[in-house]
C-alpha cells in the first residue's frame, strides 16, 4: 500500500492568490422591500350608521382631512336637551344668587335668622354646582358628536376602505387603512454574520426591481437590535432619496452596500478557499512550491463577514499565498499536488 501511495500522481487542485488590498471596498447585495414609515388602521370612535364617505381606496389625503361621517341626529337631540337644562339651571342660579344677596342684607339689620340665611347661601352654591355639571355634560356630548367624524391623523394614501354609506359600524371597527407615502424605508433582513460589515457601510444604493436603471441614493437609518429567532436575521432599514417618486410601499428591490473595512489593509481569498468546521473554526490550504514539486499545508484563519464571492481574512494570512479553491475537500498535510491557477480568479 505505501508503494502505491508513493507512485500515485499528485492531486490536481485549482489555486488562487490571497490578495493584500489597501482601502478595500466590497459590494454587498441584499434583497428588500419598500415599507411605509407610518401605517395605521383608522377605527370608528363611535357606533352608528355611516352617513357619508369622502374618500376611496387610492385617495391621497392630508392630515386633518375629513374621511367619513356618521349619523349624528340622536346625539344632536341629546345636546339640545342639555342646552335646555342649562338654560333652566342658569335661571335657577340667578334666582338663588338674588335671594342670597337679599338675605345677606337682612342679616346685617338683624331682621333674618342666620340659620335660614345659611340655607339660602347653600342653595345658591348647589345651583351653581348643578350648572357646572350640566356644562360638563355639554362638553361630553360635543365630544361624542365629534367622534362621529373620522379625520386623517397624518398625510398619506388610503390603502383600503371597509365601509360604505348606510352601513352600521361599531366602536373600534377599522374602516380605513392609511399609508404614509412620503416617508419610506427600504427594509433588509441581514444575516448575523453580515452585521460587522453593515456597521462599516460607506455608501448605499436602492435598486428597485421596477426601475433597475434608476438607482436611488440611500443610507442606513437603523439596525433593529432584535434578532428574528427563526431566520436569525436583523432588520436593517435604509432611507433613500426619491425625487421622482418612483418608490411605493410593497415594491421589491436590492440594496447595494459598499463596505470599507476599518483596517487600512485587508487580505481576501475566494469564498471556496475557506473550509469551515462544526466547532466554528475555519481553515485554508496553502500551496508550497519546492522546485518542481508542490505540497499543501493547512492554515487556521479568522474571517470576517463573507462579502459576495470573497472572504476577508483578519488573521492567518499575510497576502500573496497560493490557496486551494478546488480539490481541497480531502487533502492531507504535506500531500503533493499539481496546482493549476484558477482562470476566473479575481484580483
Amino acid at each position: 500500500m505505501p508503494l502505491l501511495a508513493e507512485n500515485s500522481p499528485p492531486a490536481l487542485v485549482e489555486t488562487a492568490t490571497a490578495q493584500l488590498k489597501k482601502e478595500l471596498t466590497t459590494e454587498l447585495k441584499l434583497t428588500g422591500t419598500i415599507v411605509s414609515q407610518r401605517r395605521a388602521g383608522i377605527s370608528s370612535r363611535a357606533e352608528g350608521r355611516v352617513e357619508d364617505v369622502m374618500v376611496d381606496a387610492g385617495s391621497h389625503v392630508e392630515k386633518g382631512d375629513l374621511l367619513l361621517t356618521l349619523d349624528t341626529r340622536l346625539a344632536e337631540l341629546d345636546l339640545e336637551l342639555i342646552h335646555a337644562l342649562i338654560a333652566t339651571s342658569e335661571v335657577q342660579v340667578a334666582d338663588a344668587n338674588r335671594e342670597r344677596e337679599e338675605v345677606m342684607g337682612l342679616i346685617e339689620s338683624g331682621a333674618f335668622a342666620k340659620s335660614e340665611a345659611a340655607s339660602r347661601v347653600a342653595n345658591a352654591q348647589i345651583k351653581e354646582a348643578e350648572l357646572h355639571a350640566l356644562k360638563v355634560r355639554e362638553a361630553q356630548q360635543l365630544e361624542r358628536i365629534d367622534r362621529h367624524r373620522l379625520v386623517a391623523p397624518f398625510s398619506g394614501t388610503i390603502a383600503r376602505k371597509a365601509a360604505e354609506a348606510g352601513e352600521w359600524v361599531e366602536t373600534g371597527a377599522t374602516v380605513f387603512e392609511l399609508v404614509e407615502t412620503d416617508s419610506l424605508w427600504f427594509d433588509l433582513q441581514v444575516a448575523q454574520e453580515f452585521l460587522p460589515a453593515i456597521r462599516e457601510v460607506e455608501t448605499a444604493l436602492v435598486q428597485l426591481d421596477a426601475y433597475p436603471d434608476q438607482p436611488l441614493q440611500a443610507e442606513i437609518d437603523v439596525v433593529v437590535p432584535v434578532k428574528d429567532r427563526v431566520s436569525r436575521t436583523f432588520l436593517t432599514r435604509l432611507t433613500f432619496s426619491d425625487p421622482d417618486k418612483l418608490a411605493s410601499p410593497g415594491m421589491s428591490g436590492t440594496g447595494i452596500l459598499t463596505v470599507r473595512p476599518k483596517d487600512s489593509t485587508s487580505v481576501t481569498v475566494p469564498r471556496d478557499a475557506v473550509m469551515r468546521y462544526p466547532d466554528g473554526s475555519a481553515r485554508v490550504w496553502t500551496v508550497r512550491q519546492e522546485g518542481e514539486s508542490a505540497t499543501v499545508s493547512p492554515v487556521t484563519v479568522i474571517t470576517s463577514a463573507t462579502l459576495g464571492e470573497t472572504v476577508e481574512i483578519t488573521e492567518g494570512l499575510k497576502g500573496g499565498e497560493q490557496v486551494v479553491v478546488r480539490g481541497n475537500e480531502d487533502l492531507t498535510e504535506g500531500q503533493e499536488v499539481d496546482p493549476r491557477p484558477r482562470t476566473s480568479e479575481e484580483e
